[in-house]
């Protein structure tokens, strides 16, 4: 996860209140700014609703305005970021810097009203960003090892269950074909192992490391291959025959997380 900045900018003129910045986005934040506001004004004529979230090439930008104080409120973080929480936190911030300039009014930036209490307020931010940066690091970890256990269970099923083992060791070279074509895309998948018994395994993969954005499609493009050797080494009745045998009662096992992970089209829909 990373934020790049945080605006805060007098909603009328476009003008930056406030900003912090940890990844420079330009050099230019008053242009940033307005254009910033501009945005959200445009969309406000074109649909009567204000914009919450414009994703761009490698950012996203989330906003928030105060329409009783003249403010709008902007968090421009990596595209990888999952976006669901950046709501609540554009909201707290919002609050402190309520709390903190009364006269918000003004379209003089903090910093020159006050800068001592413009100086307590980053360090307030800053802490606040740390925090949260490390508990959507800690979420995005756990979510790549749930993909990595889900999907093996399936890529094992399928290697070990659906092929035979005559079809496995014929197919072999296809097998480490398709992990090294689909794995390649992010360099710390490449520890990825497959034994001779069809055994695929991220164990020796550092989750930490791992590209969240991309994952679950690239892990079902695997699975998808790894399904059409099955089905042309099986006819269609006995393929049928394991489907229930083996994928209906994992994917029954694994129903909560590929809801969660909403996986029903990359994993239930790819074994059919």
């Amino acid at each position: 996860m990373a934020i790049h900045s945080f605006y805060v900018i007098a909603w009328d003129s476009g003008q930056p209140l406030y900003s912090r910045t940890w990844v420079e986005v330009t050099d230019n934040p008053t242009l940033l700014s307005g254009l910033l506001a501009s945005v959200e004004l445009l969309a406000l004529k074109i649909t009567s609703q204000h914009v919450d979230m414009v994703t761009m090439r490698n950012s996203r930008f989330f906003f928030k305005v105060d329409d009783e104080n003249g403010i709008l409120l902007v968090f421009i973080t990596d595209i990888s970021d999952d976006p669901t929480r950046f709501g609540d936190y554009l909201d707290m911030l919002h609050n402190r810097f309520l709390e903190n300039f009364s006269d918000i009014t003004s379209h003089i930036p903090v910093y020159q009203r006050d800068p001592r209490r413009a100086s307590v307020f980053d360090e307030l931010v800053d802490s606040l960003i740390s925090h949260w940066e490390t508990g959507e690091a800690t979420l995005q970890t756990a979510k790549v090892m749930d993909l990595f256990d889900v999907f093996t269970q399936f890529y094992n099923v399928t290697l070990q269950k659906i092929l035979t083992t005559q079809s496995r060791d014929m197919h072999f070279t296809d097998i480490q074909r398709i992990l090294s074509a689909h794995l390649k895309a992010d360099p710390a998948l490449r520890p990825v192992t497959l034994d001779k018994h069809g055994v695929i395994s991220f164990d020796q993969v550092d989750p930490e490391r791992v590209k969240l954005l991309g994952l679950d499609d690239t892990l079902s493009m695997i699975l998808k291959e790894l399904v059409a050797i099955a089905h042309r080494t099986r006819r269609r009745q006995s393929y049928e025959t394991l489907f229930f045998e083996h994928y209906v009662p994992l994917i029954k096992s694994e129903q909560e997380r590929i809801e969660e992970y909403e996986l029903q089209k990359k994993i239930v829909m790819e074994l059919l």
